[in-house]
């Protein structure tokens, strides 16, 4: 670097450049350039530098390392089947399997903190089901005291399923409770997602609350104390649009006594409250903001678990944030309109819903589900099919027109046969042009179909003649 020698020779210029190095020269000096000065501030800038970069990493390094910590955490091996509707949302016809196929079934759990009265119990059950080719979501919520027969354990409340497959292996909760919901609404479970109550008030909080339209104030006088579960403290909510931070937002789609609605009300308070956090969630940008960043993880590993594996959830958010609002439906299974899927009664001296046609009949239940979980292909397609009985069983024309209906299917004809015949067949009057309903059709009844003339299906595009071997299946 330069440093200042003394000049004896001559005096130096009283005026200097302020640009210049020797601007604040004393008289009699000029500048040396010393190499070994030079060098100490290179590296003294060069460690400064270095010391930066070692910050960032060390800062990038925490995130990186507490994020695949939650994670490690929450995402747990899926031992189901996957949602190929999840890879792409356009699928080649010999891609599906049944009806349904293309869409993604994931079941949402909520259950209590680990110190809460009946941690492992769910009392929240509800199915979420998007449609990625369409853009579209449709939600089913489901009575935690709905009287089911859980493999293993016999009949109980279904929100018992979660509590059972835990006791018989751990985490095995979700697993029982994937199985035990697919059989009810005869859809496939592809996954699920836990969360506890600290989960979900610390979601609602992380998007500094939601904003919710209360159809009717409620109040509920029983409701628990927040740190005492066995004091009532009471709930209390106006009508009207209401902020809602996560305590109050918890409690709203916890309370079912007084005008709450019991278990009902809370299922669909529950769908209210999920459709605003995912609102307010797609208002926000939260991933750029490092200190949201890592509430966000907190609350994950803390007190979320699924069975998505890390870049299913990322293709899920991208499908989330262009679902159309218009196309969202919510549903309910519950106790309302003329003619009610499901009842309370007494079993036991305890309080249960069971479905009307009876226990363990879910054939109309699941006619809900197939209806609200449409097979974007099947209603697109409207294939015109006709069935016709050949077999020996009466009344299966009208049975296998309803189940098909159930699918979105477009029954026009249901008759039985003069004659039975031995075998099933499916007669495709349309030469291909119908290729998801045929092989649905296919797949549902085990033969491969004929081709024919358009002429000779009198207004049907398939035809799907019942013969015994059917019967006997």
């Amino acid at each position: 670097m330069f440093r200042r020698k003394k000049q004896h020779s001559q005096q130096a210029s009283a005026v200097h450049d302020v640009a210049s190095p020797s601007a604040n020269l004393l008289e009699g000096e000029q500048l040396v350039y010393d190499p070994k000065k030079a060098r100490r501030k290179k590296h003294k800038k060069l460690k400064i530098a270095l010391s930066l970069f070692a910050v960032v990493l060390i800062i990038g390094g925490f995130f990186v390392a507490k994020a695949m910590f939650s994670l490690n955490r929450v995402i747990q091996r899926n031992t189901g089947e996957s949602a190929i509707g999840l890879k792409q949302a356009n699928l080649k016809v010999d891609q599906l399997k049944g009806e349904g196929d293309g869409r993604i079934n994931l079941l949402l759990l909520g259950v209590g903190d680990p110190d809460h009265a009946g941690a492992n119990l769910s009392d929240t059950i509800m199915v979420m089901s998007l449609d990625p080719r369409n853009n579209e979501v449709a939600m089913l919520g489901l009575p935690r005291d709905l009287y089911v027969k859980i493999p293993g354990f016999g009949y109980d409340k279904i929100n018992a399923a979660h509590s059972y497959g835990d006791m018989e292996k751990k985490d095995g909760g979700p697993e029982l409770a994937k199985k035990v919901v697919s059989e009810v609404l005869d859809i496939p479970i592809h996954y699920y997602a836990k969360v506890n109550f600290s989960g979900f008030k610390r979601a609602i909080d992380s998007v500094n609350g939601v904003t919710v339209d209360v159809q009717t104030a409620l109040y509920d006088s029983d409701y628990p104390c927040d740190y005492n579960e066995g004091l009532s403290c009471g709930f209390r909510i106006q009508a009207g649009e209401q902020k809602m931070n996560g305590a109050t937002a918890l409690k709203y789609v916890r309370c079912r006594k007084g005008n709450c609605g019991n278990d009902f009300g809370r299922a669909q308070r529950q769908q209210e409250v999920l459709t605003a956090l995912r609102d307010k969630a797609l208002q926000l940008n939260t991933l750029t903001n490092p200190a949201a960043i890592s509430s966000l993880i907190d609350t994950i590993g803390d007190n979320v678990r699924t069975d998505l594996a890390l870049w299913e959830i990322k293709r899920l958010a991208e499908i989330a944030k262009n679902v159309d609002e218009k196309k969202v439906v919510n549903k309910v299974l519950d106790d309302s309109g003329p003619a009610p899927l499901v009842r309370t009664q007494s079993i036991n001296g305890a309080s249960v819903v069971v479905p009307t046609a009876g226990i363990g009949e879910y054939d109309d239940i699941q006619a809900l589900a197939h209806s609200i979980f449409a097979d974007s292909y099947i209603r697109e397609e409207a294939a015109k099919v006709a069935i016709e009985n050949a077999s020996t069983t009466r009344g299966l024309a009208d049975k296998l027109a309803a189940l098909l209906k159930s699918y979105n299917y477009t029954v026009i004809e249901a008759v039985t046969a003069k004659t039975s015949q031995s075998q099933t067949k499916i007669i495709d009057y349309t030469r291909g042009k119908k290729p998801y309903t045929v092989k649905y059709l296919e797949n549902r009844f085990g033969v491969s179909s004929q081709a024919a003339d358009p002429g000779e299906g009198k207004g049907a595009d398939v035809k799907v003649i019942v013969g015994t071997d059917y019967a006997v299946r």
